[in-house]
């Protein structure tokens, strides 16, 4: 029997590679991401991700933040002018790995993961420490690391979901990396 994986999964682009390396576990890929703005921004990667994952039979699971939007821009408030890969970046995965933590221990899941490693603007050290610090914190549940941008994870899934005609996004989610 396959054990339970909950994968944080932030865009259909981004899920599409990290989802086939992901077989030996019983997986659900788990949308939850309350600092992409503005709105229409949201909807927009979130149907693609229900439609894309529809599309492959993949297991999903969305959590609308209706009611968390003001607990994200709390979490960040006063770090809204960091450089990307900065303080704030830090504190949103954490805030949206913690979710999936907490989705993971109300459906009875042994591991958490995160498909954000796949991006070459995303640290991967810090995701880990993240990962591995939630770990501690919820005993029962522990946090696999991959860094799915390795081994070519990144070109590979850029031809995936150019093939799968994927909308792409311009930057990463928050109305602070939107900057050009």
């Amino acid at each position: 029997m396959k054990e339970k994986l909950v994968v944080h999964t932030c865009c259909g682009v981004c899920m599409s590679y990290p989802r086939t390396i992901l077989e030996d576990y019983d997986s659900i890929f788990y949308f939850y991401n309350p600092n992409i703005y503005p709105i229409e921004e949201y909807k927009r990667r979130r149907d693609e991700f229900i439609n894309y994952a529809d599309s492959l039979g993949i297991k999903t699971y969305v959590e609308e933040e209706d009611n968390d939007v003001s607990n994200w821009y709390d979490d960040i408030k006063g770090f809204e002018n960091e450089p990307e890969k900065g303080a704030r970046c830090s504190i949103c995965f954490k805030h949206r790995i913690k979710r999936a933590f907490e989705y993971a221990k109300n459906i009875n899941a042994k591991y958490v993961t995160t498909v954000m490693t796949v991006s070459p603007h995303k640290n991967s050290k810090v995701i880990e420490m993240i990962g591995n610090s939630l770990a501690d914190e919820y005993k029962e549940i522990q946090y696999l690391h991959f860094d799915f941008k390795k081994k070519d994870g990144f070109k590979k899934t850029n031809i995936i979901a150019n093939n799968a005609g994927l909308y792409r996004q311009h930057y990463c989610g928050c109305e602070f990396s939107i900057r050009s």
